[in-house]
C-alpha cells in the first residue's frame, strides 16, 4: 500500500547475541521506521493518523548524512 518503507531500524541490521540486551535497552532509535524519502514519510504518518493507528518517529534516508 505504502512504498518507500524499509521497515523497523532494528529490524533492517543484526545484533550480536551478547550485546542485545544491552543495545536494545540503551538505544531507542532501534524503534524508529526508516523510509527513503520525506514524501514517504509525510504519506506514513497521514496514514498512522487517517486509520487512528497511532505514532511513530521516522528516518529519512534523504536528509541523511554520510
Amino acid at each position: 500500500m505504502l512504498s518507500g518503507i524499509f521497515g523497523r531500524l532494528g529490524d533492517l541490521g543484526i545484533i550480536d547475541e551478547k550485546f542485545d540486551c544491552a543495545i536494545t535497552t540503551s538505544c531507542t532509535y532501534l524503534d524508529y521506521i526508516v523510509v527513503d524519502t520525506i514524501s514517504s514519510g509525510e504519506k506514513c504518518i497521514e496514514f498512522l493518523r487517517e486509520n487512528r493507528i497511532g505514532k511513530a518517529n521516522l528516518i529519512c534516508i534523504d536528509k541523511v548524512s554520510s
